[in-house]
């Protein structure tokens, strides 16, 4: 195969729909994943330096250099697909691209209930939520989900509120007319000063926005978003990195902690257990599959510990077609219920009553 046939594959690849992630390691290999599969696909040929150089000049709309002044970047397609590239010396080869593409459309969250993401009392449960101007944060591991199922409650906003989205690399995509997204720039090749997420953070609060969207929190900028939490800025939403409820809440504190302030640990968990409502965990299953798993509400303090109550909780359980997925309540009820009924608002409980068959 000559390198012109490799750059046409390489961007067939990222032309083609079906394909959800296209990497390139640093000896040239280049695997696919496609929606719905349960893996990575190895290509049969190699890139060469030059067929790379090129298809990324091709899918940026420029020309970007790499090397050790500039060994990495996050960068953004033409499309708005996350492009990061790590070069050497951090790689022993050539350069390794990791692509996650930008879908044509964002789900809905009624089309992750099709897809079985999530059962149909909680995804009514969690538009309630969103309406009502809850904090609330989704986390899972890489690749399972988080940034579709944030893009999705994002989505149910009302029309006349001012949104501003805070992200890394561009992936969201809301349907309201008073969106403002904004970006951080790290690893300039101009050699621009670093925007980091916490200065977006600080920012933010000063251009009147009724919410805040942070594509993913992973450092010191988590102690800025609790503080806006915790001083009237309802119906803060955002992803972290995280297996489960609890694992989430200790990366929180851990990151709180990070920004090297003299708070005690106790003083840490209070606000964050004073500024987040909601976490919705989700995973990817063997089959490929991403799923909501677990969607649990922040009750308070006990002793030094935030206490959790989980509202929704996923399960297998074996049925006629052998193992089937169900993400049932728990029975519980919200505890924010009773600072609604204060305020005289109804507070259905229909969605704790879901019926709907195993998935």
């Amino acid at each position: 195969m000559s390198g012109e046939e490799r750059e046409r594959g390489l961007l067939a690849a990222f032309a083609d729909p079906e394909v959800v992630e296209l990497l390139i390691n640093d000896d040239g290999s280049v695997l696919l994943e496609k929606a719905g599969g349960a893996g990575l696909l190895l290509q049969n040929y190699r890139a060469g330096a030059a067929d790379i150089e090129a298809f990324l000049k091709a899918i940026l709309g420029r020309g970007e250099a790499f090397g050790p002044a500039r060994p990495y970047a996050d960068l953004s397609a033409l499309d708005g697909s996350r492009v990061h590239v790590i070069a050497p010396p951090l790689v022993r080869g050539g350069l390794c691209v990791s692509i996650r593409k930008r879908p044509a459309r964002r789900p809905g969250l009624e089309d992750l209930v099709r897809g079985g993401s999530l059962s149909l009392g909680c995804a009514a449960f969690l538009q309630f939520a969103v309406a009502h101007s809850r904090n609330i944060l989704v986390i899972g591991g890489t690749s399972s989900g988080k940034t579709t199922l944030l893009n999705a409650l994002a989505a149910l906003i009302p029309a006349a509120q001012r949104v501003i989205v805070l992200e890394d690399t561009p992936e969201l995509a809301l349907p309201q007319p008073h969106v403002m997204y904004l970006r951080t720039r790290l690893r300039d090749a101009g050699g621009l000063a670093d925007v980091t997420l916490r200065e977006l953070v600080v920012n933010t609060l000063r251009m009147r926005p009724d919410r805040i969207i942070v594509g993913e929190v992973r450092g010191v900028e988590a102690f800025d978003m609790l503080q806006a939490m915790n001083v009237g800025h309802d119906g803060v939403m955002c992803t972290l990195h995280a297996n489960s409820a609890r694992e989430g809440l200790q990366r929180l504190e851990t990151l709180v902690l990070s920004r090297g302030l003299d708070l005690p640990l106790r003083a840490a968990r209070s606000n964050i257990s004073m500024a987040v409502d909601l976490v919705v965990s989700m995973s990817r299953l063997a089959d490929g599959s991403r799923r909501v798993i677990q969607v649990t509400e922040l009750t308070g303090m006990e002793t030094d510990t935030i206490t959790l109550s989980d509202l929704f909780l996923a399960e297998s359980r074996k049925t006629a077609r052998g193992m089937g997925f169900a993400l049932r309540p728990t029975g519980a009820m919200p505890r924010f219920y009773d600072q609604l009924r204060r305020q005289g608002l109804k507070t259905p409980v229909e969605f704790f009553q879901d019926t709907r068959p195993d998935l």
